[in-house]
Protein backbone atom coordinates (compact mmCIF):
# COMPACT_ATOMS: atom_id res chain seq x y z
CA UNK A 1 0.00 0.00 0.00
CA UNK A 2 2.66 2.31 1.11
CA UNK A 3 4.42 1.72 -2.40
CA UNK A 4 1.39 2.37 -4.48
CA UNK A 5 1.09 5.82 -2.68
CA UNK A 6 5.01 6.52 -3.10
CA UNK A 7 4.31 5.48 -6.64
CA UNK A 8 1.55 8.03 -7.17
CA UNK A 9 3.07 10.93 -5.39
CA UNK A 10 6.10 10.31 -8.18
CA UNK A 11 3.29 9.83 -10.90
CA UNK A 12 1.82 13.45 -9.28
CA UNK A 13 4.74 15.51 -9.18
CA UNK A 14 5.81 14.07 -12.80
CA UNK A 15 2.38 15.33 -14.05
CA UNK A 16 3.07 18.50 -12.39
CA UNK A 17 6.20 19.11 -14.18
CA UNK A 18 4.91 18.23 -17.55
CA UNK A 19 1.77 20.52 -16.94
CA UNK A 20 4.19 23.72 -15.72
CA UNK A 21 6.68 22.55 -18.80
CA UNK A 22 3.91 22.69 -21.24
CA UNK A 23 2.52 26.04 -19.71
CA UNK A 24 5.80 27.38 -20.12
CA UNK A 25 5.68 25.92 -24.07
CA UNK A 26 1.93 27.31 -24.10
CA UNK A 27 3.15 31.21 -23.03
CA UNK A 28 6.00 31.20 -25.86
CA UNK A 29 4.05 30.29 -28.46
CA UNK A 30 1.71 32.91 -27.96
CA UNK A 31 4.52 35.31 -27.53
CA UNK A 32 6.03 33.64 -30.74
CA UNK A 33 2.60 33.89 -32.50
CA UNK A 34 1.68 37.63 -30.91
CA UNK A 35 5.37 39.14 -31.98
CA UNK A 36 5.20 37.34 -35.63
CA UNK A 37 1.17 39.27 -36.11
CA UNK A 38 2.61 42.75 -34.72
CA UNK A 39 5.50 42.50 -37.10
CA UNK A 40 2.88 41.77 -39.87
CA UNK A 41 0.79 44.59 -38.89
CA UNK A 42 3.58 46.73 -39.08
CA UNK A 43 4.32 45.61 -42.42
CA UNK A 44 1.36 46.19 -43.85
CA UNK A 45 1.02 49.45 -42.23
CA UNK A 46 4.44 50.70 -43.48
CA UNK A 47 3.05 49.02 -46.97
CA UNK A 48 -0.20 51.61 -46.99
CA UNK A 49 2.31 54.16 -45.93
CA UNK A 50 4.52 53.95 -48.67
CA UNK A 51 1.63 53.45 -50.92
CA UNK A 52 -0.12 56.62 -49.66
CA UNK A 53 3.19 58.60 -49.81
CA UNK A 54 4.20 57.43 -53.56
CA UNK A 55 0.26 57.93 -54.48
CA UNK A 56 0.29 61.64 -53.55
CA UNK A 57 3.69 62.24 -54.95
CA UNK A 58 2.49 61.37 -58.19
CA UNK A 59 -0.82 63.31 -57.93
CA UNK A 60 1.69 66.62 -56.96
CA UNK A 61 3.55 65.86 -60.11
CA UNK A 62 0.56 65.32 -62.31
CA UNK A 63 -0.45 68.84 -60.80
CA UNK A 64 1.98 70.46 -61.47
CA UNK A 65 2.16 69.41 -64.66
CA UNK A 66 -1.18 70.53 -65.03
CA UNK A 67 -0.11 74.16 -63.95
CA UNK A 68 2.70 74.01 -67.03
CA UNK A 69 0.49 72.91 -69.43
CA UNK A 70 -2.32 75.62 -68.39
CA UNK A 71 0.61 78.28 -68.31
CA UNK A 72 2.62 77.48 -70.79
CA UNK A 73 -0.82 78.58 -73.49
CA UNK A 74 -0.16 82.38 -72.26
CA UNK A 75 3.96 81.81 -72.18
CA UNK A 76 3.48 81.07 -75.44
CA UNK A 77 1.39 83.44 -77.07
CA UNK A 78 3.21 86.54 -75.05
CA UNK A 79 5.40 88.20 -77.01
CA UNK A 80 7.93 89.63 -74.61
CA UNK A 81 9.09 87.35 -72.44
CA UNK A 82 10.88 90.05 -70.12
CA UNK A 83 7.76 91.63 -69.27
CA UNK A 84 7.34 87.78 -67.55
CA UNK A 85 10.27 88.25 -65.71
CA UNK A 86 10.35 91.56 -64.76
CA UNK A 87 6.68 90.62 -62.55
CA UNK A 88 4.68 92.72 -65.10
CA UNK A 89 2.97 90.36 -66.81
CA UNK A 90 0.89 87.84 -65.15
CA UNK A 91 -1.48 84.90 -66.26
CA UNK A 92 -4.80 84.88 -66.69
CA UNK A 93 -5.66 82.36 -63.99
CA UNK A 94 -4.61 84.00 -60.79
CA UNK A 95 -7.32 83.61 -58.02
CA UNK A 96 -6.24 86.87 -56.06
CA UNK A 97 -3.45 88.91 -54.73
CA UNK A 98 -0.80 87.14 -53.32
CA UNK A 99 -0.89 86.30 -49.65
CA UNK A 100 -2.11 83.15 -47.75
CA UNK A 101 -4.39 79.91 -48.88
CA UNK A 102 -5.56 77.58 -46.54
CA UNK A 103 -6.41 73.99 -47.84
CA UNK A 104 -8.85 71.70 -46.91
CA UNK A 105 -6.74 70.05 -43.85
CA UNK A 106 -5.64 73.55 -42.34
CA UNK A 107 -2.26 73.75 -43.69
CA UNK A 108 -1.34 77.42 -44.95
CA UNK A 109 0.26 78.20 -47.81
CA UNK A 110 1.89 81.63 -47.43
CA UNK A 111 2.95 82.63 -51.31
CA UNK A 112 5.76 85.30 -50.34
CA UNK A 113 7.26 81.97 -48.24
CA UNK A 114 7.57 80.16 -51.16
CA UNK A 115 8.88 82.44 -53.07
CA UNK A 116 11.63 82.99 -51.20
CA UNK A 117 12.58 79.12 -50.47
CA UNK A 118 12.37 79.11 -54.21
CA UNK A 119 15.33 81.68 -54.11
CA UNK A 120 16.54 81.50 -51.34
CA UNK A 121 15.93 78.17 -49.34
CA UNK A 122 14.16 80.34 -46.58
CA UNK A 123 11.06 81.76 -45.50
CA UNK A 124 11.98 85.23 -44.65
CA UNK A 125 12.65 87.90 -47.27
CA UNK A 126 15.90 86.60 -49.41
CA UNK A 127 18.53 89.50 -50.04
CA UNK A 128 21.08 90.23 -52.68
CA UNK A 129 23.70 88.07 -51.42
CA UNK A 130 21.12 85.15 -50.77
CA UNK A 131 19.88 85.08 -54.23
CA UNK A 132 23.59 85.33 -55.14
CA UNK A 133 24.64 82.44 -53.30
CA UNK A 134 26.08 79.50 -55.33
CA UNK A 135 24.15 75.97 -54.31
CA UNK A 136 23.35 73.01 -55.88
CA UNK A 137 20.42 73.96 -56.52
CA UNK A 138 21.42 77.40 -58.06
CA UNK A 139 24.80 76.67 -59.27
CA UNK A 140 24.77 80.53 -61.42
CA UNK A 141 26.06 82.69 -58.48
CA UNK A 142 24.65 86.03 -60.02
CA UNK A 143 22.86 84.63 -62.61
CA UNK A 144 20.41 82.67 -60.50
CA UNK A 145 16.80 83.60 -61.36
CA UNK A 146 14.47 86.04 -59.29
CA UNK A 147 11.78 83.56 -59.21
CA UNK A 148 8.48 86.12 -60.22
CA UNK A 149 5.09 84.51 -58.77
CA UNK A 150 3.41 84.15 -62.66
CA UNK A 151 0.08 82.30 -61.94
CA UNK A 152 -1.85 80.40 -59.04
CA UNK A 153 -4.83 78.83 -58.13
CA UNK A 154 -6.68 75.31 -57.30
CA UNK A 155 -6.21 72.72 -59.23
CA UNK A 156 -10.32 72.52 -59.70
CA UNK A 157 -10.68 75.99 -60.74
CA UNK A 158 -8.58 74.84 -64.19
CA UNK A 159 -11.61 73.16 -64.86
CA UNK A 160 -14.56 73.75 -63.20
CA UNK A 161 -16.80 70.66 -62.79
CA UNK A 162 -14.56 68.07 -64.26
CA UNK A 163 -11.76 67.99 -61.62
CA UNK A 164 -12.39 67.17 -57.66
CA UNK A 165 -8.86 68.21 -56.34
CA UNK A 166 -7.30 69.92 -52.92
CA UNK A 167 -4.11 70.76 -54.94
CA UNK A 168 -3.11 74.03 -54.77
CA UNK A 169 -0.93 75.02 -57.66
CA UNK A 170 1.92 77.75 -58.46
CA UNK A 171 3.61 79.14 -61.40
CA UNK A 172 6.88 81.10 -61.23
CA UNK A 173 9.47 82.38 -64.05
CA UNK A 174 12.72 83.33 -63.59
CA UNK A 175 15.39 84.37 -66.17
CA UNK A 176 17.55 81.79 -68.26
CA UNK A 177 21.25 82.36 -66.25
CA UNK A 178 22.49 83.71 -69.78
CA UNK A 179 20.22 85.96 -70.50
CA UNK A 180 18.63 85.13 -73.58
CA UNK A 181 15.63 86.64 -73.92
CA UNK A 182 14.16 84.05 -75.74
CA UNK A 183 14.88 81.53 -72.78
CA UNK A 184 12.65 80.80 -70.28
CA UNK A 185 12.93 79.47 -66.30
CA UNK A 186 9.32 77.40 -64.97
CA UNK A 187 9.39 76.55 -61.98
CA UNK A 188 6.16 74.91 -60.66
CA UNK A 189 4.74 73.78 -57.07
CA UNK A 190 2.15 71.62 -55.92
CA UNK A 191 0.64 71.96 -52.11
CA UNK A 192 -1.57 68.87 -51.13
CA UNK A 193 -2.66 67.62 -47.76
CA UNK A 194 -0.46 66.21 -44.81
CA UNK A 195 1.97 68.78 -46.27
CA UNK A 196 2.51 67.03 -49.79
CA UNK A 197 4.82 69.23 -51.97
CA UNK A 198 5.80 68.51 -55.09
CA UNK A 199 8.42 70.88 -57.44
CA UNK A 200 8.80 70.50 -60.89
CA UNK A 201 11.63 73.21 -63.00
CA UNK A 202 11.84 73.65 -66.79
CA UNK A 203 13.86 75.50 -69.76
CA UNK A 204 11.99 76.30 -72.44
CA UNK A 205 13.30 78.47 -75.43
CA UNK A 206 12.09 79.78 -78.78
CA UNK A 207 14.44 80.32 -81.94
CA UNK A 208 16.76 82.60 -82.15
CA UNK A 209 14.86 85.46 -82.14
CA UNK A 210 11.21 86.00 -81.59
CA UNK A 211 10.50 84.93 -84.97
CA UNK A 212 8.74 81.79 -83.61
CA UNK A 213 6.13 83.89 -81.38
CA UNK A 214 5.03 85.37 -85.20
CA UNK A 215 5.21 82.54 -86.93
CA UNK A 216 3.06 80.51 -84.21
CA UNK A 217 5.92 77.62 -83.51
CA UNK A 218 5.18 77.23 -79.93
CA UNK A 219 8.58 77.27 -77.62
CA UNK A 220 11.04 74.18 -77.31
CA UNK A 221 11.38 72.43 -74.12
CA UNK A 222 15.31 72.22 -73.35
CA UNK A 223 15.15 70.30 -69.89
CA UNK A 224 12.61 69.19 -67.03
CA UNK A 225 13.06 67.39 -63.65
CA UNK A 226 11.56 67.23 -60.36
CA UNK A 227 13.15 69.05 -57.34
CA UNK A 228 13.70 67.08 -54.54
Amino acid sequence: MIGCVAVDAVRVRRLTHDAGAAIVMVVMAIGLVAALSVSLLLTASSDVMVAAAFRSQRAGLYAADAMIERAMIEIAAAPDWTALTAGTAQSSFVDGPPGVRTLDDGTAIDLAEAINMAGCHKKTACTAADLHAVSAERPWGANNPDWRLYARGWLRDMLPGEIESSWYVVLMVGEHPLHIGTALLIRAEAFGLRSAHTVVELETARGGDDSDYNDGIPPRLLSWREVR
